[in-house]
């Protein structure tokens, strides 16, 4: 009885389902995300690699992207950070990508090694054993739709 018991507890644990936490994307995928949103402050991240790609692929590897980004036809780009702490950034919106892809020609003129996968549908940008910051806000007056704005402080 006892084992019928414990055999049916695990059942139940294993059956449950795994349920997101607010603020990322989280566990039910091996790859879980946190997301680029409107926040008072200006949010500060410490990036050790860029990983620019489709929204189709990342969603085939496994990324967990919010379903609004999927859905969506105004995004089909995005930008996944490696940060040094905490789970990879995914910044979606166009104007924060505007600002994360004019860093990368940058970068590349700098002789950036730039790696390129999937016939142009990844592109990474490793920093090696570097890293660089990034600064992201937007305008608290600008209202609901104002655009982001990005810094990378030296």
């Amino acid at each position: 009885m006892i084992e019928i018991m414990i055999l049916t507890a695990l059942y139940c644990v294993l059956a449950a389902k795994k349920k997101s936490v607010f603020g990322q994307m989280t566990l039910k995928a091996t790859k879980a995300l946190e997301y680029l949103k409107t926040t008072p402050e200006p949010i500060h991240k410490t990036v050790t690699r860029f990983t620019w790609i489709h929204k189709i692929l990342a969603d085939v590897e496994d990324w967990e992207l919010p379903e609004w980004v999927l859905s969506n036809d105004k995004y089909d780009w995005l930008c996944i950070l490696d940060v040094e702490d905490g789970l990879p950034f995914l910044i979606y919106q166009k104007s924060a990508l505007r600002g994360v892809e004019a860093h990368l020609m940058k970068l590349e003129a700098q002789g950036a090694k730039i790696e390129t996968k999937k016939k142009g549908q990844v592109m990474t940008v490793d920093l090696a054993d570097e890293s660089c910051q990034i600064s992201l806000w937007r305008n608290p007056n600008g209202g609901k739709f104002a655009p982001f704005n990005v810094e990378f402080p030296k």
